[in-house]
């Protein structure tokens, strides 16, 4: 039997097309306001001040490095009219039901509220404290997203993260939670996303548009690309990315972009070793890749020794002469997704600035190896950016824990 749930799980894929279909589907099943919503109550104690303290409630690899929560969902929101005080009670009453209904970690619930430039210039008449998204090279053109409201959750358990996404759009019930908390007091739902990240579930989802037969995606991998992701020292911590001062102290950025992966001539036309000269830099070997422990060690410092010497460049090797003092600017909190039958990643990055994801997203472009080797272009022989397109990017700010819920409007009170 289909239920509306199982119908949300298998549509939130398609919704990525486009607002008009997420808009459609929300149609399909209606977007009446509850009858009950959920009560305004208390937080459970000892929550961290900020949203996105993700990483004190992961457990380690053997080398250290934290492993990321399994499965995520992204829901996307616009205010429906101009927001009031009690909307912010609302959406924080359905947050804080959340909180109290699942532990803060992977084996309860995580989760962060980011909030986009146009529910600070439509919704509240006010210049944007984050910066709209912009295309970043010469070789994408993305839809450029504006949204009010993303809300990030990410669990180990698929069916909870899965059943949380459809509570709050469709207003279906959670164990342990008697009322409603369906989103639609001040908000109308546009689109979601889905993904997983972790070894087994890239190859459990091969069989995808973007990833040629074969099976080729390696039973180990966390990614669809083959390789590790997220090793500790090629991270920013959760300090570095916090913003210090101001309204929004205590808080973060996040970037969100959409990526088609396009796989066929990564794993049909290239070796592996090949792929290691792409994703880290020719000058590491496959052994030295098998090797890593808690950083991808990509000797950016032979950057021109690659141009000039292999005409193929790295894309760590590029990436990381973005790094401040030695370190990187950015958590990248991203997750692999067959979203609309085709292979992507959701790229989800948490930096202290916009700023920091842009000077980020340039280095990767490398273009002066493009000027001092003729064999290496925009694209080809240059890291992977032959094998993805970026099909979708947006801008929010993530506000501390007590100002998550529509930030800066006048006459919020949520004690």
């Amino acid at each position: 039997m289909l239920t509306r749930r199982k119908l949300f799980a298998s549509a939130a894929g398609v919704a990525i097309g486009g607002a008009a279909v997420g808009v459609g589907l929300e149609k399909e099943l209606g977007s009446a306001r509850p009858s009950d919503p959920v009560p305004f109550g208390p937080q459970p104690a000892g929550l961290p001040v900020r949203q996105h303290a993700w990483t004190a409630t992961l457990a380690d690899d053997e080398d250290g490095n934290p492993i990321a929560p399994r499965f995520d969902r992204l829901l996307f929101f616009d205010l429906e009219g101009r927001p009031t005080p009690g909307d912010a009670r609302t959406l924080e009453a359905v947050l804080r039901a959340l909180e109290r209904a699942y532990p803060w970690g992977p084996n309860g619930l995580l989760f962060t509220a980011g909030w986009g430039p146009g529910y600070f210039e439509r919704g509240l008449k006010l210049a944007s404290p984050i910066e709209r998204p912009q295309a970043l090279s010469s070789f994408e053109l993305p839809i450029l997203d504006d949204y009010d409201l993303c809300l990030h959750f990410a669990c180990d358990d698929e069916d909870r993260v899965a059943s949380v996404a459809a509570a709050l759009v469709e207003g279906e019930s959670l164990p342990g939670i008697k009322d409603s908390l369906a989103l639609t007091e001040g908000l109308r739902w546009r689109e979601t996303r889905t993904g997983f990240v972790g070894t087994g579930l890239p190859a459990s989802h091969q069989n995808v548009g973007g990833i040629p037969p074969g099976d080729p995606v390696p039973a180990s991998a966390p990614l669809f690309m083959g390789f590790k992701s997220g090793l500790r020292k090629n991270q920013a911590t959760e300090d570095d990315v916090t913003i210090a001062d101001g309204p929004f102290a205590g808080g973060t950025t996040v970037q969100v972009s959409y990526l088609r992966l396009r796989l066929d001539s990564w794993y049909g036309m290239l070796d592996e070793q090949e792929r290691v000269a792409r994703m880290y830099a020719p000058e590491v070997s496959l052994a030295e890749v098998n090797r890593f422990t808690t950083d991808a060690e990509s000797d950016p410092q032979l950057l021109d020794q690659a141009i000039s010497r292999y005409g193929v460049i790295g894309h760590s090797q590029t990436s990381a002469r973005a790094r401040r003092n030695g370190k990187p600017l950015l958590i990248r909190r991203d997750f692999n997704t067959v979203d609309g039958g085709e292979a992507g990643l959701h790229f989800v990055s948490l930096q202290r600035t916009i700023h920091d994801f842009v000077t980020t997203r340039t280095a990767m472009n490398a273009s002066r190896a493009t000027i001092q080797n003729p064999s290496i272009t925009a694209t080809i022989n240059n890291g992977i950016n032959e094998f993805f397109l970026v099909v979708r990017r947006a801008n929010y700010i993530v506000p501390s824990r007590a100002e998550r819920s529509y930030p800066l409007l006048g006459g919020r009170r949520l004690t």
